[in-house]
């Protein structure tokens, strides 16, 4: 259903005056050097990588603006737990990717639906919301009344459209963030519910859950080609600068080989790599417990980089004497544990033994239990 559009928010007079601003002070010095690539890659690691690879070889003067969507992926920051941010079972049976950002910051849901800005800059010109500014006000060009709210989102009638994040380096800094366009929202509310959410006591950034909405519920016309068109325009107008293909200043490549730099294959292969998309994950502490017809049993499985550095399995003090053979199973879990990735398919192979070293149901069933708990 097609929404009214409302009076622009007082917030967003606000944003508009500090990007007006922004614009007085780049207009009374040289326009600033500036490119644009838009990616026709869908492939979420090598959109990263290119991002990475523009950041590390652009001009530290320059303005970059990159525009990039991808296929159906969970990217999570880099500070981050996928196990308790994400609902992997419903990612692996439903296609979608897991991928991990340089940049800090809460859990997103990419699909063709959604659209990526990223803005690299110098260090000094970094503000928090110098870029979401720019986008909103690229929305309002579009007849949608886009605000930037007290936690630097985009949103439009209280409800976020965009997330977002930051990288600083000592001379370059870049802002990104996502935009629901017509992003499918069951799959997205359905990946980031985690299971796990309130069993894993993590260090590390948990995401902040916000109701969101797609900006096609606000036009007919919007989509991923008139979003890059209208945040492109703004760009020029924020920094008083031209682009077009013509004159070289904008990038259009599809990620072919020949079209990179060596570093994005290298970056590619690295972040795609289970050392980073799990391994890059903070100490946790899983814990879980069953009721069984025998017992009541509790376990607590520590982690650090992905791999398990303790494992705690047993009974209450005041529960009944385990049956026979379960009280070594709770001994040999714990050893066979340590050290292991935590990957279902990796601890369920570990197990095995245990399972084998017996004919007891109970361990049979503890074991079940326990692999399905990762």
């Amino acid at each position: 259903m097609l929404l009214p559009l409302l009076r622009r928010p007082a917030a967003l007079r606000g944003s508009q005056i500090r990007l007006d601003l922004a614009r007085a002070s780049h207009s009374s010095s040289p326009a600033p050097k500036v490119h644009c690539y838009v990616s026709e890659s869908t492939d979420p690691y090598m959109n990263l990588a290119f991002e990475d690879w523009i950041l590390r070889t652009s001009d530290p003067q320059s303005y970059v603006l990159y525009l990039w969507r991808n296929r159906p992926t969970i990217v999570i920051g880099r500070n981050q737990n996928p196990w308790k941010e994400c609902n992997l079972d419903m990612m692996a049976s439903r296609d979608v990717w897991l991928a991990r950002r340089t940049s800090g910051g809460g859990t997103v849901y990419h699909d063709l639906g959604n659209s990526n800005y990223t803005v690299v800059m110098p260090r000094t010109a970094f503000t928090r919301n110098w870029c979401a500014e720019m986008v909103a006000q690229a929305l309002q060009q579009m007849d949608i009344p886009a605000y930037v709210n007290s936690r630097h989102d985009v949103a439009v009638d209280e409800l976020k459209i965009s997330g977002s994040a930051f990288r600083l380096t000592s001379k370059r800094a870049f802002h990104h963030g996502t935009m629901l366009i017509d992003a499918d929202l069951s799959r997205l509310h359905g990946c980031l519910l985690s299971r796990n959410k309130d069993a894993i006591e993590a260090k590390g950034v948990d995401s902040v859950r916000s109701r969101v909405a797609n900006l096609r519920e606000y036009s007919l016309a919007i989509d991923h080609s008139s979003f890059c068109d209208a945040v492109m325009r703004e760009f020029e107008t924020t920094l008083g600068c031209s682009l077009d293909e013509a004159s070289g200043s904008v990038t259009r490549w599809s990620g072919s080989s020949a079209d990179l730099d060596s570093h994005v294959h290298t970056e590619r292969k690295r972040i795609s790599h289970w050392d980073w998309l799990y391994g890059q994950t903070p100490e946790f502490v899983h814990r879980f417990h069953a009721h069984f017809a025998w017992a009541s049993v509790f376990a607590s499985v520590a982690a650090r980089r992905g791999l398990i550095t303790s494992a705690d399995i047993g009974t209450s003090s005041s529960a009944l004497e385990p049956p026979v053979g379960v009280r070594k199973a709770f001994t040999d879990i714990a050893r066979v544990l340590k050290d292991a990735r935590y990957d279902r398919a990796e601890i369920k192979t570990r197990l095995e033994p245990v399972r084998a070293d017996t004919n007891s149901p109970h361990v049979a069933e503890l074991v079940e239990w326990v692999a399905a708990q990762i």
